[in-house]
């Protein structure tokens, strides 16, 4: 694998008005010499939670790397090329704009982390989570629609075993829920846009099939009858933001273990 940094004046699409008013751009390749992907699996591999989407193979990790990449890159105003050739390997390239138009871009916000775990008692050291009996190889639905909240929960809860996918929007979780039938539990962002986790609740518990389904609600409301509010909808239980993994994996387990 082979990393080159250079200044370029093309290789990136039309379609990115950041780079083509810029003063500048830079240019970051990654070249390997790995199995390649075929050109049909090429935007897959930008999607969340695809790992092993190149050609049928299997790796590790939850496939979310790529995904993220190219949204932090569409954040400064730049883009990620692919050109690839199976059974040879595979050129990443990233763009991204200096000067001005990348001063220009917003700034992402800062959010207070999702999640919590309680610090190691005075003269102790921190020990590696345990695995929950009876959550490895279940399988939980996040839908939130912030991916890097996606990514931390993914992250906590593969630790134990546990089998994730997700849905950035409760429409398409709905959609989701229709087509994978062995999901177990959900995990629900309520505050979303358009259909907000308290709607998504009530359309999921809406069809017979999921009338015993569990559905986690997960929001940084934590305001007095939050927590009615989501069991009125509908939601199993509720726990708040910043997520303390112990507590939700206590909470999975109690809905899921038997």
């Amino acid at each position: 694998m082979s990393l080159s940094i250079r200044l370029a004046e093309s290789g990136w699409s039309p379609v990115r008005p950041e780079l083509a008013k810029a003063p500048g751009v830079i240019a970051f390749e990654v070249e390997d010499t790995g199995i390649g992907i075929p050109e049909s699996q090429r935007s897959a591999i930008f999607e969340a939670f695809r790992a092993g989407a190149a050609g049928g193979a299997h790796y590790g990790g939850t496939g979310l790397g790529l995904s993220i990449c190219r949204q932090l890159t569409r954040l400064l105003g730049g883009e990620i090329r692919v050109e690839s050739t199976p059974g040879k390997g595979s050129r990443f390239t990233l763009y991204l704009p200096l000067g001005a138009a990348a001063k220009a871009r917003p700034k992402m916000a800062v959010r207070a982390p999702l999640l919590y775990a309680p610090p190691p008692a005075e003269g102790a050291t921190q020990q590696p989570a345990k695995r929950v009996e009876g959550l490895s190889g279940r399988k939980v639905l996040i839908i939130d629609d912030d991916i890097r909240n996606i990514f931390a929960l993914a992250g906590a809860l593969e630790e134990h075993g546990i089998q994730v996918v997700d849905a950035e929007s409760g429409k398409a979780g709905l959609d989701l829920l229709k087509r994978e039938t062995d999901i177990d539990a959900v995990l629900m962002d309520i505050m979303m846009p358009d259909l907000d986790g308290f709607d998504s609740i009530r359309l999921i518990r809406g069809l017979k099939q999921f009338g015993n389904l569990p559905i986690i609600a997960v929001t940084a409301r934590a305001m007095k009858g939050d927590r009615e509010k989501c069991i009125e909808a509908g939601a199993t239980d509720y726990i708040s933001k910043p997520v303390n993994v112990s507590h939700l994996l206590s909470l999975l387990k109690a809905w899921l273990v038997h």
